[in-house]
């Protein structure tokens, strides 16, 4: 019975699949957003506003939601799909070396930190060329500090 449910963990196969199907997705939209960026700095004209430093801010965040949605499939393929002895972990880069699900929550924790850092600065950046100013402004960095502390108090509880 035991071995019957454990193939259930292949529904991590969908998942994975997913996640770096949105990986590809999100590059592809960030390079898009980027080439348009490239395209307004060097003077080729493109469409729309012309603002190319705001545009590759915001092709560095589909970039690093990329890299989330790139780490999410490849932890969950290498703790769920691969055995211990299917793969060799000297030959795996040190960010992939996990061992355990905990392992993979800060990793992901870490990098989507950096994510919502990036994101939330071309939300200001954005913001203080309209000039528009108020308080919510102030919700992405003080949820980005609240999850730092948190980090914080998980990696030093282990």
């Amino acid at each position: 019975m035991f071995l019957q449910l454990l193939k259930i963990r292949y529904i991590a196969i969908v998942i994975v699949a997913v996640a770096v199907l949105d990986a590809v997705s999100f590059l592809v939209l960030g390079a898009k957003v980027a080439l348009h960026g490239y395209q307004h700095m060097l003077g080729l004209g493109g469409e729309g506003p012309g603002r190319p430093g705001l545009e590759l801010l915001h092709s560095l965040d589909f970039l690093f939601v990329s890299l989330v949605f790139l780490i999410l499939g490849l932890s969950i393929a290498k703790l769920f799909l691969l055995g211990p002895s299917d793969v060799d972990d000297a030959s795996l880069p040190s960010w992939l070396r996990l061992g355990s699900i905990s392992e993979m929550k800060v990793l992901l924790w870490e990098t989507s930190l950096v994510t919502m850092l990036i994101l939330s600065l071309s939300e200001m950046t954005a913001n203080l060329e309209t000039r528009e100013r108020s308080w919510t402004l102030l919700l992405t960095p003080g949820a980005i500090l609240l999850l730092a502390i948190s980090l914080y108090f998980i990696k030093k509880k282990e």
